[in-house]
């Protein structure tokens, strides 16, 4: 008997040890930090740092121009052969360095990159403003919407392209008190335009003859003025009373051949005494980009090894670079100071006379810098 309960228990033990135990739950892979996907010729590509040998590495480095350019290239490491595709981005800092400063912070922004091509659009624009205003022992006030403000009687300031503004002069004198106008001008606007009113008569205060000077764009355009008291017309340069006294805001919406619009206003005092004006005009000069400050390139490695570049190609209207997100970031194997960044992309690389067009890029890369 007793022989027999050993034998229970030795074949229990013997079962229950051959059972496996299961194991803990795999940890879920983590996210790759780094990564590029997009339509590339018409095949879908997407790459991962840390899978299938794919590594993310950043450099920064100068040009002949003393312009910093940091790089940050997505490729595999140490491939010979049945290699995919890689990219590097570039992109160049807003200003010259040669002092061996970086202005990291004030070159990745969010917002919208030109690429460094053949039709590169200029730096900046410098802003004339000259008021109408021609009275003695006047003090002039510009404001801007961007914050800036000056005293001065003309006002030269630059401005960033593709952005829009409205510039205000405050005129002040002890002969009429102060009075103020604004305009809103869209920089590097291809049409852009002035108003000039003169009275009729001398005597007539409320008939006035309008101009249009300073005026760029495509020809022809269209007119739209609207006088700020209920009237409106389609002419070039008309003729108009007005019938009650009242200080009016006159304003023109003009349309060129290629459909830029432009729209600038005017300040009218219909009535008598002794008013001050606050009318000024403005013009725009673009300052060319030479050194292609703030712009990107592109490169595609393919699977053959050949590289393709977005440089010196004429990009489309589609074709833009957007920052849409900036973090610090810090390597685990080094001390060296990164950014991580977010980019959606399209544009066209090309390699001699073969182009590859990039649609629906999106990558998170890394970028390098030092203090």
């Amino acid at each position: 008997m007793k022989i027999h309960v050993l034998l229970v228990l030795f074949f229990a033990l013997i079962f229950n040890s051959c059972k496996k135990k299961p194991l803990p739950p795999d940890e879920e892979e983590p996210a790759s930090v780094f990564y590029f996907k997009a339509d590339i010729g018409g095949s879908i590509v997407s790459m991962d740092a840390g899978l299938n040998s794919y590594y993310m590495s950043s450099s920064y480095f100068q040009d002949s121009n003393s312009v910093y350019v940091f790089k940050s290239e997505l490729k595999q490491k140490e491939c010979k052969d049945n290699c995919g595709y890689g990219i590097s981005v570039l992109i160049n800092d807003y200003k010259t360095s040669p002092s061996y400063n970086m202005y990291i912070d004030s070159t990745l922004t969010l917002s919208n990159y030109q690429y460094n091509d053949g039709s590169i659009m200029p730096l900046f624009y410098k802003g004339n403003f000259t008021p109408r205003q021609t009275a003695q022992n006047v003090t002039n006030n510009w404001t801007f919407s961007d914050g800036n403000a000056y005293n001065t009687i003309n006002c030269v300031r630059s401005f960033k392209a593709n952005t829009s503004y409205t510039a205000s002069l405050l005129v002040t004198s002890s002969a009429f008190g102060s009075i103020s106008h604004d305009n809103v001008y869209k920089i590097g606007n291809p049409v852009q335009a002035n108003i000039n009113a003169i009275r009729i008569s001398p005597t007539n205060i409320f008939n006035y003859q309008f101009s249009v000077t300073g005026l760029t764009g495509t020809p022809p355009f269209t007119y739209l003025w609207d006088f700020g008291d209920g009237f409106t017309t389609t002419q070039a340069s008309p003729s108009h009373e007005f019938l009650v006294s009242d200080l009016y805001r006159v304003k023109l919406t003009l349309v060129d051949a290629n459909n830029d619009i432009c729209e600038a206003y005017y300040q009218i005092p219909a009535f008598n005494g002794t008013i001050g004006e606050a009318n000024f005009n403005a013009y725009f000069t673009p300052i060319q980009n030479p050194k292609a400050l703030s712009a990107i390139t592109i490169l595609i490695n393919d699977p053959q090894g050949k590289v393709y570049s977005s440089k010196l190609v004429n990009q489309t209207a589609n074709d833009q670079f957007e920052i849409v997100s900036i973090e610090n970031y810090k390597a685990q194997d080094s001390n060296q100071l990164f950014k991580k960044i977010k980019i959606k992309f399209n544009c066209t690389v090309v390699n001699g006379s073969n182009s590859i067009a990039i649609k629906g890029g999106e990558a998170v890369i890394a970028v390098a810098y030092k203090n």
